[in-house]
């Protein structure tokens, strides 16, 4: 049952039971009176309207639902339409994952999935469908694979081999020297095996040995072996930086709002968002969104802010290029290095940048491998 709430003077009250007009929750405000009263009331109401002042306030019941959908519909479509969108996309494959390291098996495995209909941006599989495919390519290629799992993760599938080995490769034990990757002085020698012919602290050149796989005796080689080593040295790198001197700071106005938005594809939609501020920071709270597809449904709250320029001083902005310098140099190096020392080395100020160039003194890993590539001379020769 539809339900209006209205307010009408206090002068015009006692006159709606002359009219037959009867209502329920009476509740007095001032000069006014709140009340409810049902659909074929109010009508019988808007034919006094012009005489009386009747202010509408809301409504109870079906009517207040049928209300909010006509004043958010596009929001309730956009939302539908998303769902929607959603649970198709879901049913596609968007990304299939194999687990195995050799191309070849790779290839084979896409080649017979695609071959039993389990394809990119193809429909997903059922459970039963799933493992009829897996127990088929593997027995249609039991000399190949030994074990096949698929799993399905959303929109992914991701595919875990084992291979099967017929014969075990042999390990490579060529004959081989430990040698400088690049010019460096010598920190650090673990020797496994193979003849260490450099010291610490010596300074080595890029292909230089530090350790060789040529055992020798009397001056004579006598074997060569798989030199192994791993080898750290002290190494060298200028890095350039222009950092800006001009920065902006962001203060908040106090002001905020509250919103709901939906992204597909990268496009946005906001609702209940009339006034937008013209520089805004947002805190998001995520409602739904989905791991593979390119949609997502949020809660937003919005600070509205300015933002101010400034300047940095010569020393603010070195000291940020310097921080951008390291940050660079550790970025391009091995996870197991570090810097020793550091050093500015030459700053020119311009309009609207700082050129730094910082000269690094650098802890790394320097092996390298140089395969052997001779025979063993036989005594005497």
């Amino acid at each position: 049952m539809n339900i209006y709430i209205i307010k009408i003077k206090d002068k015009y009250f006692k006159r709606l039971i002359k009219y037959h007009i009867y209502f329920e929750n009476i509740k007095k405000v001032k000069d006014d009176y709140i009340l409810e009263v049902s659909e074929d009331n109010y009508q019988k109401l808007l034919k006094f309207k012009k005489i009386y002042k009747i202010e509408l306030l809301g409504y109870k019941g079906p009517i207040r639902y049928r209300n909010i959908f006509k004043k958010h519909y596009l929001f309730f479509i956009m939302f539908f339409l998303g769902l929607s969108l959603i649970i198709f996309l879901s049913n596609i494959v968007f990304k299939i994952e194999i687990n195995e390291e050799r191309e070849d098996i790779r290839n084979l495995i896409l080649k017979e999935l695609e071959n039993n209909d389990l394809k990119l941006y193809g429909f997903v599989k059922s459970y039963s469908e799933k493992e009829k495919i897996k127990e088929k390519i593997l027995k249609d290629n039991k000399d190949k694979l030994e074990w096949l799992e698929i799993t399905r993760k959303g929109s992914v599938y991701v595919v875990d081999v084992e291979r099967r080995i017929i014969n075990q490769e042999e390990e490579n034990n060529l004959p081989q020297n430990i040698v400088a990757k690049k010019n460096a002085i010598i920190l650090s020698i673990e020797a496994e095996h193979g003849s260490i012919v450099k010291k610490l602290n010596d300074y080595v050149k890029k292909g230089e040995v530090i350790v060789s796989g040529e055992i020798t005796h009397k001056d004579e080689v006598v074997d060569l072996v798989k030199a192994r080593a791993t080898v750290y040295g002290e190494t060298w790198y200028n890095v350039h930086v222009s950092y800006p001197i001009f920065y902006y700071e962001k203060n908040y106005t106090g002001k905020t709002k509250k919103r709901f938005s939906l992204t597909i594809l990268n496009k946005k939609f906001n609702f209940f968002d009339k006034d937008k501020y013209e520089d805004e920071e947002i805190a998001e709270t995520k409602i739904f969104s989905h791991h593979f597809l390119p949609i997502k449904f949020s809660y937003e709250k919005v600070l509205e802010l300015y933002k101010e320029d400034s300047i940095y001083t010569v020393e603010e902005a070195t000291s940020k290029a310097i921080k951008v310098a390291r940050e660079k140099i550790l970025k391009s190096l091995p996870s197991d290095s570090k810097i020793l020392s550091q050093k500015k080395l030459k700053i020119i100020v311009n309009n609207s940048t700082i050129d730094v160039d910082v000269f690094f003194k650098v802890y790394e890993n320097i092996t390298d491998i140089v395969l052997i590539d001779k025979k063993l001379n036989s005594q005497g020769e």
